[in-house]
């Protein structure tokens, strides 16, 4: 949100008059309802009254006017600081056509009119309407003018740098945002021809779904393309830098886009060559369910293959930083992913071996019924192992001096956790066998989940954020006073939360026996039970 002030007999109505899409006049708006107050003010000509009656109705109205979307349109720069907005630019005509604009005034209002233009002694001075037209516009940085459904007309803001009309349903002409470096159309239905934004640096065309010829486009840095279902042929966005094609499932050839550096093919599942895409840096292909061979691929950095079911032989790719193959349901050997950096395997199922990945910084399994034995992990940094019910014994990991985070969600038959006490991160989620947690008081990051059978966490009030969130036999926390962030979610069964008084944040949804929070006042950030919010508030 930004200010442009024009003195009183500069055009401001003539400029608001024409584009009232992109213009918010704050005379207009205080007048409509102080107009009585400040006819008089004019009339005697009481600078101070009229002064007054904008401040105290700016300052009351910031909010509402900070959110308008539009640019305000005023007569002081004092008028940013009460609003709290950004003073974009001074204007005012010479002198002789002021003269000519105000010559059909009262004398009151033309001597006021005249000291406005004395006082705008920084302003651009311009002389005629066409170069204030031009001046104007010229000097807008940024415009806002998203959910604008009555904007049709452009024309006018093809000098602005940064330009947002998205959700502007009824543009169709867009041949004047040439220049434009930074424009985001998204879902703007109705445009077809994109022939003129060759030169726009960051193009948003989201859900631009009638566009069918993007060649003009070729020079685009940034390119979205999300939803343009229409589109068939881009064979020559090679040069583009970040090119997203999402859900554009008639593209069937990407064999021109092996130069882009991030491209996003998410859901274009008449893909089935990529032997091209092997220097792509960032690369995703998020069911591409047609795609069976990603031998070409082993030089990507970022490479997710979520979903593409078909593919049965990853060996080629050892040398992938980061790889995410969750359901990819075919894969038996990942031996050779030793090396890979950020690893996903969620859903996996048919994997046999996963011992060469001891030494995968980040890993992600799901599902792994053959994983029974976890010192295989020695050099992990972050592990996450979700629903692998053939693991019981986790001790393993408390030696593995790398490791700062561990997720086991769903491991049922896990339950000794007393060697994880040196983990930072540790997060336990439907762990319905874990009821002794005592060793783990050290832990900076603790997250309990959905473990029912835990009752006593007397050890835990050195840990800094701790989440106990649907743990209802635990019934005392009176131990928890030190605890930095504490969530106590849907642990029903807590009544007392007196000694809670210097916790910074506090969260007590779903707590509903706690009847007492008056200990509490001094809480930074607090979360209370639905039948004590408002009680607690009011008191």
């Amino acid at each position: 949100m930004t200010l442009i002030v024009i003195c009183r007999g500069g055009g401001k109505t003539t400029l608001m008059q024409k584009y009232p899409d992109f213009f918010l006049d704050i005379d207009d708006f205080i007048w409509s309802y102080r107009r009585n107050q400040l006819r008089d003010a004019n009339a005697v000509e009481d600078m101070n009254t009229i002064s007054n009656i904008y401040k105290t109705f700016m300052v009351k109205s910031r909010q509402y006017l900070q959110t308008q979307g539009k640019i305000i349109l005023g007569h002081d720069p004092i008028y940013s600081e009460w609003i709290g907005v950004e003073l974009l630019v001074q204007m005012k005509p010479s002198i002789r056509l002021h003269e000519l604009n105000i010559a059909t005034r009262t004398s009151e209002l033309k001597r006021i009119a005249l000291q406005n233009w004395m006082d705008l002694d920084n302003a651009i001075i311009y002389d005629d309407w066409e170069s204030f037209n031009t001046l104007i516009f010229k000097n807008i940085h940024t415009l806002n003018l998203r959910v604008c459904k009555q904007l049709t007309d452009v024309s006018a803001l093809g000098n602005v740098h940064t330009l947002d009309l998205s959700y502007c349903e009824n543009i169709t002409d867009v041949s004047a945002l040439g220049n434009v470096h930074t424009l985001n159309l998204q879902d703007c239905k109705k445009i077809t021809d994109v022939s003129a934004l060759g030169k726009v640096h960051t193009l948003n065309l989201q859900d631009c779904y009638n566009i069918t010829d993007v060649s003009a486009l070729r020079n685009v840095h940034t390119l979205n393309l999300w939803g343009c279902k229409k589109i068939t042929d881009v064979s020559v966005l090679g040069n583009v830098h970040t090119l997203n094609l999402t859900n554009c499932n008639k593209i069937t050839d990407v064999s021109a886009l092996g130069k882009v550096h991030n491209l996003d093919l998410r859901h274009c599942e008449n893909i089935t060559d990529v032997s091209a895409l092997g220097n792509v840096h960032t690369l995703n292909l998020w069911n591409c369910k047609k795609i069976t061979d990603v031998s070409a691929l082993g030089k990507v950095h970022n490479l997710n293959l979520w979903n593409c079911n078909k593919i049965t032989d990853v060996s080629a790719l050892g040398n992938v930083h980061t790889l995410n193959l969750q359901n990819c349901n075919k894969i038996t050997n990942v031996s050779a992913l030793g090396k890979v950096h950020t690893l996903n395997l969620e859903d996996c199922d048919k994997i046999t071996d996963v011992s060469a990945l001891g030494n995968v910084h980040t890993l992600t399994l799901r599902n792994c019924e053959i994983l029974t034995d976890v010192s295989i992990f020695k050099n992990v940094h972050m592990l996450e192992l979700i629903c692998c019910n053939n693991i019981t014994d986790v001790s393993a990991l408390g030696n593995v001096h790398t490791l700062h985070t561990l997720h086991l969600f769903g491991c049922e038959n896990i339950s000794d956790v007393s060697a994880l006490g040196k983990v930072h991160t540790l997060r336990l989620c439907n762990c319905e066998n874990i009821t002794d947690i005592s060793a783990l008081g050290n832990v900076h990051t603790l997250q309990l989940f959905n473990c029912g059978n835990i009752t006593d966490v007397s050890a835990l009030g050195n840990v800094y954020d701790l989440e106990l969130h649907y743990c209802y036999k635990i019934t005392d926390v009176s131990a928890l006073g030190n605890v930095y962030n504490l969530s106590l979610r849907g642990c029903k069964n807590i009544s007392d939360v007196s000694a809670l008084g210097n916790v910074h944040t506090l969260k007590l949804e779903h707590c509903d026996k706690i009847t007492d929070v008056s200990a509490l006042r001094n809480v930074h950030t607090l979360s209370l039970p639905y039948h004590l919010d408002s009680k607690f508030r009011n008191s």
